[in-house]
């Protein structure tokens, strides 16, 4: 390990587009005192070929396999020699002061396991707030995570391929008596929709919240879920006439064993309060409804004033 150093790892898949201009922006940051490691997920549009040739700077990790963004993480972090672990989108384009805020909040702050910068959309106003607050979960485009942390309470769970990765790291953390913190003075701008859409994602994702919920949450909140994701397997089925939800409660069912081992091992190992992070959680779940609600009648407006 490197004192003070920040190995940032970016997970590749079919970037090729967008590698250039990612370490163009990454060269502008005003903290030099960093390591950077790509693993590829064996893309198919020359990412790998590009990093290995023009980039001979940066350490490679090239899978033969697409082994999902959180275990492509982990790839990443245990190669790492830093101190701190950033994990980095390849469509976020950063600014100047954003690592050395990060890195002095998070030191600072010595029971926070995470932080996050606020990731702005293209244009968006800056913040209002200053400094930093705890959040229940931060998301994982420019999460920075303590080594300490890593080392503490694992890296990415490896069943998540995709989506709820983030999530489900930040709520472990919690319950293991780690902290995770927002920065509003740290600021990356993020395009955001860089992977995943559609029918997969949404059928991944449902999967996963439901993981994540038998994971980590009280059961009261696991039935709660559990209904609400049967109401929409309904309703998408008959809507869409295709099966494809089905297929979450088939992994479900499959895996139920595991995934209760797993809780109980968590269980014997929480440290905070669990009513305290229950409110972080709900809190935060409000404030993402809220957060989807706005954005989609901003997208209204906008379409309205596109065609008018």
């Amino acid at each position: 390990m490197i004192p003070g150093q920040i190995s940032i790892i970016i997970v590749s898949y079919n970037s090729a587009a967008l590698l250039p201009a990612c370490f163009a922006s990454l060269a502008m940051t005003n903290d030099d005192n960093y390591q950077l490691i790509v693993v590829d997920n064996a893309s198919s549009d020359g990412s790998a070929e590009l990093v290995r040739q023009q980039y001979p700077h940066v350490q490679l990790i090239a899978n033969q396999h697409n082994q999902g963004f959180g275990a492509a993480c982990n790839q990443g972090m245990a190669a790492a020699t830093g101190e701190y672990f950033l994990l980095f989108n390849p469509d976020v384009q950063i600014t100047p002061n954003w690592l050395t805020l990060l890195r002095q909040h998070l030191a600072t702050n010595p029971q926070a396991a995470i932080i996050c910068p606020t990731t702005l959309y293209p244009n968006q106003a800056l913040p209002t707030r200053q400094g930093v607050a705890i959040t229940a979960a931060v998301p994982g485009c420019a999460m920075l995570l303590r080594r300490s942390a890593w080392q503490a309470i694992g890296g990415f769970d490896p069943a998540i391929f995709l989506y709820w990765e983030d999530t489900e790291l930040c709520w472990r953390a919690w319950l293991l008596g780690w902290q995770v913190l927002e920065d509003f003075e740290a600021l990356v701008v993020h395009e955001r929709g860089g992977s995943g859409g559609g029918q997969r994602w949404l059928v991944e994702s449902s999967k996963n919240g439901l993981y994540c919920y038998l994971k980590l949450r009280p059961w009261s909140a696991v039935l709660g879920y559990s209904l609400r994701m049967l109401a929409k397997t309904a309703i998408v089925s008959l809507r869409q006439r295709n099966l494809a939800m089905l297929n979450i409660w088939l992994w479900h069912g499959r895996n139920l064993k595991q995934t209760l081992a797993t809780r109980r091992a968590i269980q014997a190992q929480i440290t905070a309060d669990r009513s305290e992070v229950e409110g972080l959680i709900k809190q935060h779940l409000a404030r993402g409804k809220q957060e989807r609600r706005a954005s989609q009648k901003s997208k209204v407006k906008s379409q309205k004033a596109e065609t008018e």
